[in-house]
């Protein structure tokens, strides 16, 4: 199973400009859990913020880019600080006259903005800062679920997800995020289960989705491999075959739970692919 696990996330765990694999070689080998819940923590978040927009403004200050209309970094920077004060505050103190869908709104603009600054990251040559920025959507995206609100805006996010479920190799610590990407899917549904952009193989639904499997399965958690499956078998169908086929062969040679192995060849069954 670690073949085929390396495998797909070597093939699948990308989005049209981003390798999350390079990532993860560059900054995230071996990440502590105790880091994980740093990421997943505003306050963590804010301050990781903090750290890795000072390069990025201060490489965009020497380049001397020309920027025309474009929004540039210390727009962007002072902008997300703005907003991470309201973030980092008790949304039951926010004022009862906005609307019910404020803090959704809130989290999509900050979502958003680290994408932006992120992509200016990339563009400078910042690639620790890139990473680091798109795993900060993450603490974002959860913030988001925990207010029970939408996800619009989930490319970074995906992105994120990835590069932290490459940082570990445990179950235990894969256990969390494996849930985490499962509310993200829930959260992003709205917008993207319709998948209009099917012929895009590199497409964040899709990304999601297979990931959401992938660590599910490396956490060896039975109930969310259930709920990962399903979904695959439901909204990925041309993808589902292949996907239990090697799942169900790298299984017969690797180490694992027997409530894992079961879930996997009954997921292979219900998408037509089952061991013979």
């Amino acid at each position: 199973m670690r073949k085929f696990l390396d495998k797909m996330g070597a093939a699948l765990c990308k989005t049209r400009r981003h390798s999350v694999l390079a990532y993860h070689a560059q900054l995230h080998r071996g990440i502590s859990e105790a880091a994980v819940a740093l990421i997943l923590d505003i306050a963590g978040a804010q301050q990781r913020f903090e750290q890795y927009a000072k390069p990025v403004l201060g490489a965009f200050a020497a380049s001397g880019i020309a920027t025309g209309e474009q929004i540039t970094p210390p727009l962007i920077v002072d902008a997300l600080r703005q907003l991470f004060k309201v973030l980092t505050t008790d949304v039951a103190s926010w004022d009862p006259t906005l609307p019910d869908d404020e803090a959704e709104r809130i989290g999509d603009l900050a979502i958003g903005l680290l994408m932006d600054l992120a992509t200016w990251a990339d563009r400078l040559g910042e690639r620790p800062a890139k990473t680091a920025l798109e795993m900060i959507t993450v603490s974002i995206a959860a913030w988001v679920c925990n207010q029970h609100g939408l996800i619009h805006t989930l490319e970074p996010v995906v992105n994120g997800l990835a590069i932290l479920a490459n940082g570990h190799a445990e179950p235990a610590e894969l256990r969390p995020l494996a849930r985490l990407t499962g509310e993200v899917k829930e959260a992003a549904a709205a917008d993207y289960a319709a998948d209009l952009d099917g012929a895009d193989p590199h497409r964040p639904w899709r990304i999601l989705l297979l990931n959401w499997g992938i660590t599910a399965t490396r956490a060896h958690d039975p109930v969310e491999m259930r709920k990962a499956f399903a979904a695959i078998i439901h909204y990925l169908p041309a993808d589902a075959p292949r996907f239990f086929q090697e799942g169900t062969q790298q299984m017969a040679q690797g180490d694992f739970p027997d409530a894992v192995r079961a879930v996997m060849t009954e997921a292979a069954e219900g998408a037509g692919h089952g061991l013979h």
